[in-house]
């Protein structure tokens, strides 16, 4: 079977690289072809990532490539450096020794230079002529030409001070210099992939072939905790055809990124295509919980347990809720006090300037009478 015994199925879209049907990419069309440059055309696209990362699907295709073609230029892979575990004892012998002779080699030649370029200076400094309009030689400062060698690094010697060394310290500054890496390296790749995908030309089948395909993706990436790159995929999904289901998992997925705003308003729009959608209500609900806006999540979930009462994360969350409520009556609470006292006080100090505002008058009077 070649890929000729497949039409081309440009309804569905197909691969910037090669042109290959997008529906080319699947475990059973790669288990029935035969046809092996175009095996590892869909090799190379899986690989590349451009379609997205499907490391079993990938390792199918090599394995069934290499069914095919054992000597297939696609399956070749670099070797990676060689160690001194690569070598016999006598081989790395000899490589240690010619490394340490070229050092040594290395050394005296610097050695030479710098020692002749030490006299050329100073023969240069005799053979100065006289600054003008003096009688003396412009001094040239030995220091200048001189080379400062860096202070060497102290190198444990024995076992006591290698046992200060800490391993666990310097493994977690390389995994976190690994992880620093693979996000950069995945918010680049993040960049090049659309949110939003042209559906010109494609009937409602398509379409709805093409959405699934995309919530698929968004689901792997989600399951293997990428949740920047599931909510790109499900964007994709949502553009070609908005479904409950692509704005549910783009829900979560905002949760887990902490965007409560965007988990809130893609609950709203499952909330508008099905009232009542009992897993957008649980997220619309936990997402008023970290706004803060503790009496409208425990309306959500309150209506969550009226339809399933036994819903264990509905009833912890309910809980979690109205204990942030009781806890927060009571600084309300305080903070009404207070301000009922410094009322109170305003109270008594205008009662207090009454009381000398109707003797000052009394005073005054007083004093006219006087005159």
């Amino acid at each position: 079977m070649t890929a000729k015994d497949y039409p081309s199925l440009w309804g569905f879209g197909t691969t910037k690289t090669f042109k290959i049907p997008v529906e080319h990419l699947d475990f059973k069309y790669i288990e029935k072809c035969s046809d092996v440059k175009h095996l590892e055309k869909i090799l190379c696209v899986l690989r590349s990532g451009e379609e997205g990362y499907y490391p079993e699907l990938t390792e199918f295709c090599e394995k069934r490539l290499g069914s095919l073609a054992p000597e297939s230029r696609a399956l070749r892979k670099e070797k990676p450096a060689a160690t001194a575990s690569s070598f016999t004892a006598e081989e790395w012998e000899q490589i240690d020794g010619d490394i340490k002779s070229w050092v040594s080699e290395i050394k005296k030649e610097e050695n030479n230079v710098h020692f002749h370029e030490t006299e050329t200076f100073s023969a240069m400094e005799d053979n100065l002529p006289p600054v003008r309009g003096s009688n003396s030689r412009l001094h040239v400062s030995k220091e200048k030409y001189s080379k400062s060698k860096p202070a060497k690094k102290k190198i444990p010697r024995d076992y006591a001070e290698w046992d200060k060394f800490d391993v666990e310290k310097e493994c977690s500054k390389i995994d976190e210099d690994y992880k620093e890496k693979t996000i950069v390296n995945n918010k680049s790749h993040l960049s090049k992939i659309e949110t939003r995908i042209d559906t010109a030309g494609l009937t409602e089948k398509e379409k709805d072939f093409l959405a699934t395909h995309e919530k698929e993706k968004g689901n792997e990436a989600f399951n293997s905790g990428d949740y920047e790159e599931a909510v790109t995929y499900y964007t994709r999904s949502i553009s070609v055809l908005p479904t409950i289901a692509a704005y549910n998992n783009r829900a979560q997925a905002e949760i887990k990124l902490q965007n409560w705003n965007s988990a809130f308003q893609d609950c709203g729009k499952v909330l508008e295509l099905e009232p009542g959608n009992l897993k957008a209500l649980l997220r619309r609900a936990t997402t008023y919980k970290h706004q803060n806006k503790l009496q409208e999540a425990i309306e959500d979930l309150r209506k969550v347990l009226e339809v399933e009462p036994d819903n264990e994360l509905a009833k912890k969350t309910l809980s979690e809720v109205e204990r942030d409520l009781k806890n927060s009556e009571p600084a309300s609470k305080t903070q009404m006090k207070g301000k009922r006292m410094f009322i109170q006080e305003v109270e008594d100090a205008e009662n207090e300037d009454g009381k000398d505002s109707g003797k000052n008058p009394e005073d005054g009077s007083g004093d006219k009478k006087s005159i």
